[in-house]
């Protein structure tokens, strides 16, 4: 049973969708009045259950026709493209930096010093973020560009602009990589405290803030502009906050480009909305397989992430609950990594 030309093909799909079943696998699927086996692709939708850690059943609901899975499929490409595109790089590399800056706050509070390479590390991670929003304008500016849409193009550079202007956050950050790109070092500079909590004296107390080497910054070749603001002001810049005020304007512009980016997006998240109203709000999973063979024979699967599952719910004015808590804004989703110490 090695032969594709063995296979009888099956109304729901050819036999050459199953080639790729190992022999074991194949000599178990239903064979026809002459004993030949027969191939039938079947489309499903399904639930989970965990019975216990590790353990995963799966629950056939009904299948689906062929309508029915490709549009749901189309569907999760297209929420997929909203919530895992390049413009989400912001998040990430603003999650890294606030997972550093966390870093450095238990290192205060657990060891007698940091690592000596916090610094440093909080340096890259700056880096990270600034080259984060640049590489975020050219993509979008892209995407529109291919789009060939000269009103859409318009929208997007005036968002930008606006935001580059109102923001000195968003400003100072995004031209940060302008002077580390022409070799700029030690624009960072770290102010750190350690101290018992009032009443106690065992828990302790952290507070570092990064602050601007302003006189590196001037000396660089990034904006004039905010070069000149950064001269002209007194007062210590502080880094951490300033870059999550960038954050907050990245956000509130990717809101507002979000619907021009992925305009089936939003379509795409009623038709999935069907589905998890017809399991109760559960998240659905969609199989195709080779009837007879459920598990040992899949051929595709497709189900919504956390960020896609979010952002289908928010579509339709709902809110995702887990049980150990609510997610995160889909664009903050913030990567965990283990601690460097």
């Amino acid at each position: 049973m090695d032969s594709d030309d063995e296979l009888d093909e099956g109304k729901a799909a050819p036999a050459e969708a199953v080639a790729q079943l190992p022999a074991g696998s194949r000599a178990m699927l239903p064979t026809n009045s002459e004993g030949r086996p027969q191939v039938e692709i079947v489309r499903a939708l399904y639930r989970y259950e965990w019975s216990k850690p590790g353990e995963v059943r799966w629950i056939e609901v009904r299948e689906l026709n062929t309508d029915e899975w490709d549009t749901a499929i189309a569907a999760h490409r297209e929420i997929y493209s909203s919530t895992r595109g390049l413009d989400s790089f912001p998040s990430f590399a603003w999650g890294d930096l606030r997972n550093a800056r966390d870093e450095l706050l238990r290192q205060l509070r657990e060891q007698a010093r940091p690592d000596e390479w916090m610094t440093q590390l909080i340096e890259y991670r700056f880096i990270n973020y600034s080259t984060a929003l640049k590489l975020y304008q050219e993509y979008v500016t892209a995407q529109f560009n291919r789009a060939g849409d000269d009103d859409l193009k318009a929208q997007a550079a005036a968002a930008f602009s606006e935001t580059y202007d109102r923001s000195f956050g968003y400003r100072l950050i995004y031209s940060m990589r302008n002077a580390f790109q022409h070799g700029v070092r030690g624009l960072v500079s770290l102010q750190m405290t350690a101290r018992l909590t009032d009443g106690s004296d065992a828990t302790r107390e952290s507070e570092a803030h990064a602050h601007l080497e302003k006189d590196a910054f001037v000396a660089s070749r990034a904006n004039a502009a905010v070069r000149r603001h950064v001269r002209e002001s007194d007062d210590d810049i502080d880094l951490f906050q300033l870059g999550e005020d960038a954050f907050a304007e990245v956000q509130a512009l990717h809101a507002r480009l979000a619907p021009l980016l992925h305009p089936g997006a939003p379509a795409a998240a009623q038709l999935l909305m069907q589905y998890i109203e017809e399991l109760g709000g559960e998240r659905p999973h969609f199989h195709e397989y080779v009837r007879g063979l459920p598990t040992r024979g899949i051929l595709e699967t497709r189900s919504l992430d956390r960020g896609g599952f979010d952002y289908v719910a928010r579509q339709a004015g709902k809110r995702v609950i887990y049980e150990e808590g609510a997610p995160t804004d889909a664009l903050a989703v913030l990567p965990t990594y283990p601690s460097s110490s």
